[in-house]
Parts: C-alpha cells; sequence; structure tokens
C-alpha cells in the first residue's frame, strides 16, 4: 500500500453533518487486520448517533457499523485470513470469557465494545479491527449487498429465529417493512412462515410482495386489526416483530397478537412504550427484546446469502463524499431499504 492517508467522515458536532477529513491510514496492531473498506451501510442507529442520543459515543468520532471490504494488511500474529480476501465485519467486539460470551450469547457481553458506536467505525477507506471480527465471504458477492449483513440481515435472522423461535407454519407480521423488514420477509419465508408485512408506502409492499410476502397492509389507507382478522380467518399472528419502535406500536402489534403470541421489539425510535397489562397478563402474551447477533448467527446468515436464499436489499447508494445526502434520505424516509456508501 503506497498511500499514507484516507478519508474520512467525521461526525464533530451533534446535531451536525458529517465532515469529510483526509486523516492518516490507521496501522494495524497485534491481532488486529487493516481493511480498505469497499462499502459501509447507513443505519437508523448512524442517525441516533448524529442526534447525541448514544451516551457511549465521544467526539469526534467517525460512524459506520456495517462494513464490507477486503484484507489490505494483517498484523502481528493474525492467522486464518489473507491480504486481498474479502470479508465483512461482526459489529461487537467481545471479551471471550464472561458468562454470556462463554455460553454463546456474545451480543450481551459483559464488556462489549462495538466498531461505529464505542469504536470509530466503516464510514472511511481504511478501518482497522480485530481480526476475530472478520468473516470471509465469496467474491461474487457485491459489496453493498455484503455490507449489511452483519446488522440489517443478521440482525433479524437473530430476531426470527432465536428471540421469535418462529417455525413452520407461524403466522408473522413485519410492523414496518424497510431496511430491517425487507431482510426479515426473505428470513420468516425461509423459517416456513405465513408472513404479512405493513407500511405507509405502496412501494416498500410491492418490494415485500417481490421477496414473498404473503400479504401486505397499507396501515395509511387500511385498518390493521381488519385486515389481519381477514388474513388469518381471525386467529391473529403468532410472532410480530415491530420494527418501527415508537411509543404507540406495542398496543398495535398486541392488537394482532393471538394469546400466547410473541412481540419482539426490533425497532427504537420513542424512548418509552405503552402496554395494555390486561391484554398481556390475561392472554399470556410476550413482549421480548433484542440487541445485535451471536457470530453463530453471523456465519449462518452469510451461508444464506451465498446460497441465494436471501438477497440482501439496497435501494439506494451514495459516494463517501455524498454521505451526508445518503443521511439526509434515510431521515426523511425515502430509502425503500438499506441505504450504502460505496468507496
Amino acid at each position: 500500500m503506497l498511500q499514507k492517508t484516507m478519508k474520512a467522515a467525521i461526525l464533530k458536532e451533534f446535531h451536525s453533518d458529517l465532515i469529510i477529513e483526509t486523516v492518516p491510514i490507521p496501522s494495524p496492531g497485534h491481532g488486529e487486520v487493516l481493511v480498505r473498506v469497499k462499502a459501509s451501510g447507513l443505519c437508523a442507529s448512524d442517525l441516533h448517533i448524529q442526534d447525541g442520543m448514544l451516551p457511549t459515543v465521544t467526539l469526534p468520532f467517525t460512524p459506520g457499523h456495517e462494513m464490507a471490504g477486503i484484507v489490505e494488511e494483517l498484523g502481528e500474529g493474525v492467522t486464518g485470513l489473507s491480504v486481498g480476501e474479502h470479508v465483512v465485519c461482526a459489529i461487537d467486539i467481545t471479551c471471550g470469557v464472561c458468562r454470556f460470551c462463554r455460553r454463546g450469547k456474545q451480543n450481551l457481553c459483559k464488556s462489549l465494545v462495538r466498531i461505529g458506536f464505542e469504536r470509530n467505525g466503516s464510514h472511511e477507506q481504511y478501518c482497522v479491527v480485530p481480526a476475530e471480527n472478520l468473516f470471509p465471504i465469496r467474491r461474487d458477492i457485491p459489496f453493498a449487498q455484503a455490507a449489511i449483513i452483519p446488522d440489517a440481515v443478521v440482525c433479524m435472522y437473530h430476531a426470527i429465529k432465536n428471540q421469535g423461535k418462529v417455525t413452520a407454519g407461524d403466522r408473522v407480521l413485519l410492523l414496518g417493512v424497510g431496511g430491517l423488514g425487507l431482510q426479515g420477509v426473505q428470513i420468516a419465508r425461509y423459517f416456513g412462515a405465513q408472513v404479512y408485512a405493513t407500511s405507509r408506502q405502496d412501494k416498500k409492499l410491492e418490494i415485500a410482495k417481490q421477496f414473498g410476502a404473503h400479504g401486505v397492509i397499507n396501515t395509511r389507507t387500511q385498518d390493521l386489526i381488519e385486515e389481519i382478522s381477514r388474513l388469518t380467518q381471525g386467529e391473529m399472528c403468532d410472532v410480530i416483530f415491530d420494527n418501527i419502535g415508537i411509543q404507540t406500536s406495542i398496543e398495535t402489534c398486541l392488537s394482532v397478537l393471538r394469546p400466547g403470541g410473541k412481540i419482539v421489539v426490533v425497532g427504537y425510535n420513542d424512548s418509552q412504550f405503552t402496554a395494555s397489562y390486561q391484554d398481556l397478563v390475561i392472554r399470556e402474551k410476550e413482549i421480548i427484546g433484542i440487541r445485535g447477533s451471536t457470530r453463530q448467527d453471523l456465519a449462518e446468515a452469510i451461508r444464506l446469502v451465498e446460497d441465494g436464499i436471501v438477497t440482501p436489499y439496497v435501494s439506494n447508494t451514495f459516494s463517501l463524499e455524498e454521505i451526508n445526502a445518503g443521511l439526509h434520505c434515510l431521515r426523511r424516509g425515502e430509502s425503500f431499504g438499506r441505504t450504502v456508501v460505496l468507496m
């Protein structure tokens, strides 16, 4: 590698645009790898960081937690990876020794540090990460699609497989289809579910149908309870994934959830939600959280993509210099799927 500097998108003040600056290319330390970033996904969490909602973020800071790229340089002691290999990067840096890590629940590690949250992320041309966070991926998978696997794809995979425990024949509702939900439609279909999806935009619902949704509801023009009752012959849904995360969305989910059913909370925008104690307790309904994913989840999600079972859906791409336009697009709700920065 001949060049010494790179471009990075840096947040210097909350509630402000990112600034593109030229900075030195970092060198990998022991057990680390320098990755030439080829694609970096944009997420609602990037907006939360920009808005100062995450107390663990200190400025100046380079966000970005969905990364795909090429191994550029190996640090001392790194084995199992080769220069030139295509890789995606797990977000969580974990201790490996706490009770959660030992039980395979690395996403709940007591010493968790996240790339793009507590540590500078991938909205830059080169990024240093721990070697153990990198997962090789086939060269024929486009970088834009590969980049969103470590969050948009695998978080929905973890939510559907582990938290929702979706099985064949379940009636599943994805409340809100976009960057997460459109991946969720494909994954829930893979597990054999009858899949329904909601949005206030017909374009998103059309894409959901293309990915195999059995029924779609435009909540701007249609009554959710009536439509779910019609689609399920009055039995309502077994598992619902709340990808919206506003104060009223849990009550909305409860209204179309069968007795004994589960709500998995995936999205978060408001700090609190409301729920009916009577509906929750008497009908034995469950509200379950989901945080990230495990390393095993990521390995399995990569395999689903490589096998053509899941096609990560990217609707918008921007250059690094255009990253603020991409973030504004995301904030205005103009992205039908995931938005990705291509280097």
